[in-house]
């Protein structure tokens, strides 16, 4: 369904049960992201209602979603805490060759924000049957949360191939996996959504 050339290592959902307090804060700060990131590229196609209506649901969506994990974050007595810095999303953007041109950077940020939502999607999947003998109804939480960011993840990759091509946007989307795969299998060690 996701795509993704590469599956995550049960390994990483047994670092996350080790440190919820991390996992659920650096969860919190990418549902900001998300929101942010869907925030901004309406500004680069602001003449298609469908378009911005579209992101700007989104976006509340990504709001809704910091606000369900940060009450997690308080039920479980935990602090929000600082954002980490996020190295899958700093190496992932570095697939694309550095451009001034704004429709270019328009669909990377697509491309890139439907990779996230996919791989945020499978860790879910991944860490939910883990979740589930210790906290069934954060278990839960997850497994509701499945679905939107499978969602959110279709929704990007198809404007991208709307504003820039299918057939352009298909071949530089299959490479990306190939290189998000190899990054991926370099991660997974940290508590982390995407780490």
């Amino acid at each position: 369904m996701l795509g993704l050339k590469t599956q995550t290592s049960p390994k990483w959902a047994e670092a996350v049960l080790q440190d919820l307090q991390t996992f659920l804060t650096d969860h919190a700060y990418n549902e900001m992201k998300a929101a942010q990131s869907a925030m901004a590229v309406i500004n680069h196609q602001p003449d298609d209602t469908e378009f911005v209506n579209t992101m700007s649901a989104l976006a509340i969506e990504e709001i809704q979603h910091f606000e369900m994990v940060y009450e997690w974050i308080q039920k479980m007595h935990l602090q929000l805490g600082q954002e980490s810095q996020n190295a899958y999303a700093m190496q992932l953007r570095k697939f694309f060759p550095k451009t001034k041109d704004r429709q270019e950077k328009f669909l990377q940020k697509l491309m890139l924000s439907s990779l996230m939502e996919a791989r945020s999607c499978e860790r879910f999947s991944v860490l939910i049957p883990v979740l589930e003998p210790i906290h069934p109804e954060l278990a839960g939480f997850y497994k509701d949360l499945f679905a939107s960011e499978a969602r959110h993840y279709r929704v990007f990759l198809e404007y991208a191939r709307k504003f820039g091509g299918k057939e352009r946007i298909d071949p530089i989307w299959d490479r990306l996996l190939t290189y998000e795969a190899k990054l991926i299998d370099s991660l997974g060690h940290k508590a982390l959504v995407h780490g």
